[in-house]
């Protein structure tokens, strides 16, 4: 192989075992055999004179020179997308974007607009993986990620899509049980990742109330504090949108109408210094239109 179409086709091959962690995966994606990804694999090592890959009776893993080659595999092979879209004669959006959202906007709210984007192009796939954790954006193989709160990489292009209210709630009855309470003394649910054992709410003159609480139940997922507020455990901080409808319909009550918590940003994440294929653009830029649509 001595072309530089035969050179993109190893590297797809490698970005692939990489992402499966298993040659036989890689191959099964790919419509081949598992002798022939292996001897793609060799091909590669051979070429670039290192060894990519440690290779156990279970699954591949990327020694320091693969994790090194898989950034900018997967970004020579965005470039080549990028130039195919641009040059070649078929104007129709195709092929796969993969993508790590939220966990609770990622299978509520931003899967909606995944949703929309391939029923508008037909032939884009998405793989929506949700994940709530920081990640190593060239290890994960993903075209964007989806994050709420800050993006603890300076290397990436950041596009903040909204900010999301949120406000301190719980149920008629909970607030039945601790009437005359102030605010600090009551039981409280909290959101490790934002709110942990300090609790900073702030009113209409932007101004801080801040105070220490021992949780009832504090947790890193927000299901688990929704359900405690909604079976009147406690008091809870929860972003508008989440419990919109159980507000509207009074299961919940906005316990403090004039403090509100400081704003999340809802950002999207990209690698910087590339092309990137049109369906990733366009994708990013239907979910920012979408954002600002439907999120507040």
């Amino acid at each position: 192989m001595n072309t530089r179409f035969d050179r993109l086709f190893l590297l797809e091959t490698f970005v692939r075992i990489a992402e499966r962690q298993s040659l036989s995966a890689a191959a099964r994606d790919l419509g081949t055999s598992q002798p022939s990804v292996s001897r793609r694999l060799a091909a590669l090592e051979n070429r670039l004179g290192v060894v990519l890959v440690r290779r156990t009776t279970h699954d591949v893993t990327l020694t320091p020179d693969g994790l090194a080659l898989l950034s900018d595999a997967r970004r020579m092979i965005g470039e080549w997308e990028a130039i195919e879209d641009r040059h070649g004669e078929d104007e129709e959006l195709k092929g796969t974007i993969r993508v790590i959202a939220p966990v609770a906007l990622g299978q509520n709210l931003l899967v909606r607009a995944a949703i929309q984007f391939m029923k508008d192009h037909p032939n884009v796939t998405i793989d929506w993986r949700l994940r709530d954790d920081a990640i190593r954006f060239a290890e994960e193989g993903c075209d964007c990620w989806l994050k709420v709160g800050p993006v603890p990489d300076e290397t990436l292009v950041v596009r903040e899509l909204a900010r999301v209210e949120r406000l301190v709630v719980g149920t008629p009855d909970c607030l039945a049980q601790h009437a005359g309470s102030d605010l600090h003394a009551m039981p409280w649910l909290t959101l490790g990742p934002f709110e942990g054992n300090r609790i900073e709410l702030f009113n209409e003159a932007q101004e801080l109330q801040a105070f220490s609480v021992t949780p009832k139940l504090a947790s890193d997922n927000i299901f688990a504090i929704y359900e405690a507020a909604m079976q009147g455990v406690g008091v809870a901080i929860m972003p508008r949108w989440f419990v919109a409808s159980d507000l509207e319909i009074d299961n919940l009550v906005d316990v403090a109408p004039d403090l509100r918590a400081a704003r999340l940003p809802v950002n999207l994440a990209l690698v910087s210094g590339t092309k990137r294929p049109a369906r990733v653009e366009q994708f990013c830029k239907s979910v920012q239109d979408w954002c600002s649509d439907h999120l507040h």
